[in-house]
């Protein structure tokens, strides 16, 4: 029983400077301390900030850099709407000289294939026209 009586004189003991308030020399000490300390962290916001308006600034070259690579882009996609353009414009006269050439070669055989078919029939009415021509003359020779 002693033994656990001084324990708990011990521990109360050790206990004790636990519930001690803080006084204003202990603020003023923890104070100077943190400023102490805050001091190189203030300093190294201030180069930050510095990098940081550093950074800004290269970003906003890169920007104007960027802005005349769109004005490089919208120039070349003009040109390559002039050339589609071109190319289209190109692409039609091609067509009509293929409409040209065919008609140059399918207007003489329509005609060609017309004048054969009329000298057909022409053919066909002077072949009757000989037929009945001996059929005359052999009548002719048959009843003089």
């Amino acid at each position: 029983m002693k033994n656990i009586f001084l324990f708990l004189l011990l521990f109360c003991a050790i206990a004790l400077p636990a519930f001690g308030d803080l006084t204003d020399t202990d603020l003023n000490k923890i104070r100077l301390i943190i400023n102490e300390e805050i001091e190189p962290i203030k300093a190294d916001i201030v180069s930050l900030k510095t990098d940081v308006a550093w950074i800004k600034g290269k970003l906003e070259n890169i920007d104007k850099q960027f802005e005349d690579v769109d004005k490089q882009f919208d120039r070349v996609d003009g040109q390559f709407t002039r050339v589609g353009e071109q190319i289209m414009h190109v692409t039609y006269i091609s067509y009509g000289l293929i409409a040209l050439i065919v008609a140059a070669i399918a207007i003489p055989q329509i005609l060609i294939a017309w004048r054969s078919g009329r000298d057909r029939s022409l053919e066909r009415q002077v072949e009757t026209l000989t037929q009945e021509i001996e059929t005359l003359k052999q009548q002719r020779i048959v009843n003089p």
